[in-house]
């Protein structure tokens, strides 16, 4: 099968394809931002774009406003991320931004479900281990430590998160629970 024709059957069935790389250079840079840009060669039949992955090279996280992707005939491809990217010396994974395109789960195209099923394992979390800088995961724990119960009993305080008070909840930080302090 020919190269072009391989590229529009994948872009038929909706499959993920092969992820395309560039490297982006600094071009512009402001007291307020600093702006990047890079060269990026899409197959003709490559079909729609629904994810971008970005990894910072710098030593420190960066904070990216938005990506835009120019040369579609139906015009410049946002990606709105306002979000900080960690840096790939403290965490090796690539950040995956989607395009502002929503989908009902039913409609998702076949290439972009795994990568979203991984977002969302990455955002969960698993319940365990420290919380890192760079990550961004939504999950919960229980406040048992409140009012300082391991060096005064009487100073304890009710049990906020778990079964019998889930609110408020606080983000796991993987700080020791209080060993005087009832779990819940």
């Amino acid at each position: 099968m020919e190269k072009a024709e391989e590229h529009e059957a994948v872009e038929a069935t909706g499959l993920e394809k092969e992820t395309i790389s560039g490297y982006a250079h600094r071009t512009v840079q402001t007291a307020e931002e600093v702006k990047y840009e890079a060269e990026i060669v899409v197959p003709h039949g490559f079909g729609e774009i629904g994810g971008i992955f970005v990894e910072n090279e710098h030593r420190r996280e960066m904070f990216i406003k938005d990506i835009v992707l120019d040369g579609f005939e139906t015009g410049p491809l946002r990606f709105s991320c306002d979000s900080w990217v960690h840096s790939k010396f403290d965490n090796p994974v690539k950040r995956l931004f989607f395009t502002n395109k929503s989908y009902l789960p039913s409609e998702t195209p076949e290439g972009l479900k795994r990568l979203r099923g991984e977002e969302l394992e990455l955002l969960r979390g698993n319940g365990h281990g420290e919380r890192k800088s760079f990550d961004r995961i939504y999950d919960y724990d229980v406040y048992n430590d409140l009012g300082d119960p391991d060096n005064d009993i009487e100073l304890k305080r009710p049990v906020l998160g778990g079964k019998h008070n889930p609110y408020p909840r606080r983000c796991r930080t993987g700080r020791p629970r209080s060993k005087a302090g009832n779990i819940g």
